[in-house]
């Protein structure tokens, strides 16, 4: 009866957690901070909320399913020419999104195993969105360096500089919201399955 109940619980979070990302990624201003070229977001927070409530391979799986709800969203509802360029290539799109998963689940259920839920949570939130930021910007500058360049009106040759300002800032931001934000929406989601 208890695995009947486990298996509907993650059933149903799964469910409810891959309907946000969708949301989030088709209604403007709940999933990202439009500021083009680039677009914080805060969607990766669902992505490792599953990682820590059901388990690493449910965190890799809502962030596939928020890597192709990306990929569908530029190629139907592209916010500028850069859209199509970018994330409809699904090593920008998809990789990061999936790697998000497995880096805060692979984080939290270490941390977990020594009995240090919170700390683990904060971290693993972390690193996790921390993955999502490097991983884009990364495969950005190195599969369309010259356009992204381009579209940000900077010469090339400073790109990996602008880049690390971007880190530094819209990086550092969507880390903190990690931090602070998905443990305290896990820990909500814990104590239901655990009731």
């Amino acid at each position: 009866m208890n695995t009947q109940k486990n298996k509907t619980y993650r059933i149903a979070i799964l469910g409810i957690l891959s309907a946000f990302i969708i949301i989030q990624t088709f209604v403007p201003f709940l999933g990202n901070i439009p500021i083009p070229p680039l677009n914080p977001t805060i969607i990766h927070i669902t992505v490792i909320v599953a990682a820590f409530v059901l388990s690493t391979k449910d965190g890799m799986l809502i962030g596939l399913v928020w890597g192709l709800a990306r990929m569908v969203k530029a190629y139907t509802l592209p916010a500028s020419p850069l859209d199509l360029l970018l994330w409809t290539n699904p090593i920008i799109a998809v990789v990061p999104r999936v790697m998000v998963g497995l880096v805060a689940g692979l984080v939290f259920h270490a941390f977990l195993k020594r009995k240090q839920e919170k700390r683990g949570m904060v971290i693993a939130a972390v690193l996790g969105s921390l993955t999502n930021t490097l991983l884009v910007l990364g495969f950005i500058a190195l599969f369309y360096g010259n356009e992204y360049a381009t579209a940000l009106n900077v010469d090339p040759s400073n790109l990996l500089k602008v880049l690390a300002g971007i880190v530094a800032t819209n990086g550092i931001g969507e880390a903190v919201a990690a931090g602070l934000i998905a443990p305290f929406i896990a820990t909500a989601l814990m104590k239901v399955r655990r009731k």
